[in-house]
Order: structure tokens, then sequence, then C-alpha cells
């Protein structure tokens, strides 16, 4: 094939850094790099195969290493994306035409591919960029966050979703460029690398200027169960306006029209200062969307997502700076075209704006759990839990449990023993605070003795029982009553059916109180002692009498007094 391809001018693509040979540059049809502030870069190679050299020979394959780099109207080359192959897909067409489509991404699209489960104790969120990052053989350029968390719970999670919901929620941009895995805020401030002049190399440019998400203010309400008080985190000042001559921001167009203010709680907050964090980056998101913007260039290479375009020759009002969220750079025979868009931090994705606006997608439902740890070092009762069905050795953080009457010093409180199956839901959906609602029985873990059984829709037996045997049966069948027993053997018996109340003693000392007879009965195999601090007083209004199998002693101190209508002695 010829080598004087007017595409193949424009361009320069290297495979596993070796530059391509003159026969492959001339059957190239097309390239396009789609490149994103949020998602994984993509490009497109279009070659023609009717002979099928390039599917059956090379030099592409799946998993090569690829880099792809194009000039500018000066000459100065930039590097629009490094990447991998990840798809071939041969174009069989009429007339016996045949094109090769060769696909792939950028390295970030290895951190999506697996999903992970994992927990991380008292990082920040740039700790976990560099962790991950160093896990991937990336470098890593972070920018310092302040806030410890004390637990953070991946869930089935891959490590870029996992790490662009922790920017998200933190205002940050997390994104892959080369090898390096960037994790920062998008740039508020600086010079414009690329400037773009409408009627010279800046072909289109539509911007749409709307106030209907504007707001002056952004709310998040959460509630801390430490203080027992509200979290009210408050942003009033929107850092991704573009700037550009307009003179009124969305806040202050949002004022003029009545002002407006966005509450946000569904998503849970643990702090103050996380409060603050959250809001000020949902004003942020908010203030980005203000001004959107899609252009279309000629033969600007430089033109980057997540990179400030200056615009000009639009009037004094829009001209300006504003922050690229994608490009994509299309070579043909007739040149090389450049659209993007600008839309602050937003994916532009439909799925994006369709779904809650949460850091995360929620956890609806309950699941279950099993009980890790319950010795709580607050003694608030709280456990921790974890999820076998999601992964063998991830430990949540101290879940809080739900129990009947839970007060000031009062409630129920049982509190679930190590390895007990429990079942879990997640406050606001989050999965990074389980409440414990309950305990679960299997035929692993079955319920204590007596097996509640039913005749017809009537249980016949309810009991509580502790693990060392302590219980409270409760029989609602013919034979009525509750009884309460310890692991010892003592027991307390109130009986409906005999109407009788029974103590028992595990060494068989009795008492015995029945209505039937009136009749209070105790029996001892040893001796009995009835001792008073003040007076004894014995009254019958029948007869009393005293027996003794040997000596029956009486004394006193004092005067003994005895009184009858007739005394006998002997």
């Amino acid at each position: 094939m010829p080598a004087s391809n007017p595409l193949a001018s424009q361009i320069t693509i290297t495979l596993e850094g070796q530059p391509l040979s003159e026969e492959v540059l001339g059957r190239l049809r097309a390239v396009s790099v789609d490149q994103h502030a949020h998602l994984p870069d993509t490009f497109l190679i279009r070659l023609m195969d009717t002979d099928l050299k390039m599917l059956d020979e090379g030099p592409f394959d799946l998993g090569k290493r690829l880099k792809i780099e194009a000039e500018n109207a000066e000459g100065e080359k930039s590097t629009l994306l490094e990447g991998e192959v990840t798809a071939l897909e041969p174009d069989f067409q009429e007339g016996m035409l045949a094109e090769l489509v060769v696909r792939g991404y950028d390295f970030s699209h290895r951190l999506y591919r697996q999903p992970r489960t994992a927990t991380y104790l008292n990082v920040k969120d740039s700790d976990l960029a560099e962790q991950i990052a160093r896990q991937a053989n990336l470098q890593a350029q972070t920018e310092p966050t302040a806030a410890v968390y004390e637990h953070v719970f991946q869930h089935n999670q891959s490590d870029l979703r996992f790490l662009r919901e922790r920017a998200r929620r933190i205002g940050y941009e997390c994104f892959v460029q080369g090898n390096t895995l960037y994790f920062r805020k998008p740039p508020a401030s600086g010079q414009p690398a690329v400037t773009l002049t409408w009627g010279q190399d800046l072909h289109t440019f539509a911007p749409r200027m709307s106030v209907a998400e504007q707001v002056e203010e952004v709310v998040v309400r959460g509630w801390d169960p430490a203080r027992q008080q509200s979290i009210v985190g408050r942003a009033q000042q929107g850092g991704l306006y573009p700037a550009i001559g307009e003179s009124k921001d969305g806040a202050a167009w949002a004022g003029s029209l009545g002002g407006g203010k966005k509450v946000v709680v569904r998503q849970p907050v643990s702090n103050q200062e996380e409060a603050n964090t959250l809001a000020e980056a949902l004003l942020n998101e908010i203030s980005g969307a203000f001004i959107q913007a899609e252009g279309r260039a000629f033969r600007r290479p430089d033109i980057r997502a997540g990179e400030k375009v200056q615009i000009e020759g639009v009037g004094q009002r829009l001209s300006g700076a504003y922050l690229v969220t994608q490009a994509r750079h299309t070579f043909t025979p007739s040149g090389l075209q450049t659209t993007f868009r600008a839309q602050g931090v937003r994916s532009g994705l439909l799925r994006d704006a369709l779904r809650p606006k949460s850091a995360a997608p929620p956890w609806g439902g309950v699941v279950t759990a099993v009980v890790t740890n319950a010795d709580d070092p607050d003694k608030v009762g709280r456990v921790k839990i974890k999820f076998p069905w999601l992964s063998d050795d991830a430990e949540s953080f101290w879940a809080r449990l739900a129990a009947p009457g839970a007060g000031q010093e009062a409630g129920l409180c049982l509190i679930p023993a190590v390895g007990d199956e429990v079942v879990v839901a997640f406050e606001q959906g989050d999965f990074n605070r389980p409440v414990v609602l309950g305990g679960l029985w299997s035929s692993a873990q079955k319920p204590p003795p007596p097996t509640t059984q039913a005749d017809g829709e009537m249980p016949k037996a309810q009991s509580w029982r502790s693990r060392s045997g302590h219980a409270i049966v409760m029989m609602d069948n013919a034979e009525n009553k509750v009884s309460v027993e310890t692991a010892g053997g003592h027991t307390l018996t109130l009986d409906d059916a005999n109407k009788k109340i029974e103590v028992v003693s595990s060494g068989g000392l009795k008492v015995v109180l029945d209505d039937n007879t009136s009749k209070i009965t105790l029996e001892s195999g040893g001796d009995v002692e009835v001792t008073a601090r003040g007076s004894l007083k014995v009254q019958a209004n029948a007869g009393i009498s005293l027996e003794a199998a040997a000596n029956l002693d009486l004394k006193a101190n004092g005067v003994v007094t005895v009184k009858g209508s007739l005394i006998k002695l002997n």
C-alpha cells in the first residue's frame, strides 16, 4: 500500500514501542480518540484489509500496548492516548471489501475489570488513591485530603469506580493519564494551555447558560448518634463556574429569580467536616453545570479532557476559560477535527443523569451477615460483622443494634455473640453504615427448646434462652404456665392451669403457693431459719401446732409471757 496516505502524516502511532510500518500506515482509513475526564479514554483505528493481512498477520493483537500522538498546526506534538488493544473487529462488506477495526482503552480500564471487596482502616481518601495505584503498578499524583476515616468498605466494586465515588463525594476528579493515576481537585485557576478563536481554528461553538439547577446554597443534613444531635453542612460559593465575561454566576441568577436551596438528606455523614465537604462538592457540581458548551476545532490535538481551553471571539459575555470534560479527536483524510464538551464534573452519560444523586448507588433491602466482634470499645452495644456472601474476611465498622425500647439506659439489651447470623439493613442505603436488626436461626443454629410449634395458627410455646442455659419459657397450651429456669437448675413456675406458684432450688428446697387450698408449703431437707431484725408475729384464725422430734426450746432475754383460757403443761 502507498505511504502517501494524507492521514498518515497527521498522526504517529507506535505499537509496543515501535512505529507502524509504511504498509500499515498506508491502510489507515480513520482514527479517533475519545478522551474523558471521568471515564477511560478510548481509541478506534480503521484500516483497509481486503486481503485480510491485518487480521491474520497483525501487527495489531489483543493486549498490545499502543500510543497515539499528533501535531498541531505549529508542528507541536501532543500525546492523545497511551493504552492497549482490547478488541479486533473485522468488517466484511459487499463487493469483497473488508476493513479491520481496532479498539482499545487507556490503562485505566484495568482498574475496572475486577470487582474487589476490601476494608481500609484509619485512611484518608488520598491514601486510598495511592494504595490502589501501587497495587495496579501505576504512579500516583494525589492532592492530599484532610479527613481521616476510621473505616472504609469497598463492597464488590472495581478499584476505579470505588475511587471515583470517593472523589465525587469530596469534589475531586480521578483519572488515569499514561501510567499515572491522578486524584485531585478540578483546576479552578491557572491559565488555559489552549486558545481557540471562532472563525479561525474554532469552527463551531454552542454554549448553553441555564439557571434550571442553580441554587444559592446547598445544605447537607445528617445525624450524629454519639452526640444525639443533627449535623448541618452548608456551602454557598460554587468553585467551577467558567471564568468568562458573564457578570453573574449561577447562584446570583438563582437569587434574582427567587432564590433556591438544595437540601440533601439521603447521603449520610458522620461529622461536621464531612457534611461541609460534601456540601461544597455538590455545589461545585451544580456550578459546573451553569454553562455547558460544545465546540469543534480544526487540527488542535492539544485540546485535552480535564484541562481548560480559552475561547475567544464569541462575545464579551461568553468568551473566557472553559474546563473540558470530553474531547473526541477524529482523523480522516480531510484532516483532524476535534469536538469537545465543557460540563463541569459531570460525565454526560444518560445513566448518570437518571440515577439518584448520591456518592454511591444505594444498597436496597436487607442482607445476612455474621458477627465477628462484640467487644464495643465505646460500650454502646455495637458489633462488627462480615458478609460471607461478599467476602470471607472483609469486616465492617461498628454496626449499631436495633433493640426494643432502646433509650437512655432503657430497653431490652440482647447483644449477639461472635458467630451469630444476623440480618442487616443500611442507613440511607449506605453500605458503610450497617444496622443490625436481629438474629436468625437455621438448621445449623437452631432455636432453643422447646422448639416453637403451632396448633393451627397458635404457637404452643414461646421461650427466651441465654447461651449459658438461663431461660424463660411461656407455655400457651393446656399447661398454661410460665417458668423461669437457671442454668444451675433453680426454677420459678407460675402455673395458671393448676393455680400454683412454685419455687424449687436445684437442691430440692421448695416453696409452693397453692390457690386451690389457700396453702403455703415450705419443704427443706435440712434446717429452716427465720430471722427478723424487728418483731416477728405469727397469727392464725385456727390452731397453731409446733412439733419437734427432739427438744423444743423457747428462750427470751426478757420476760416470757404465756396466756390462754387454760394452760396445760404435759
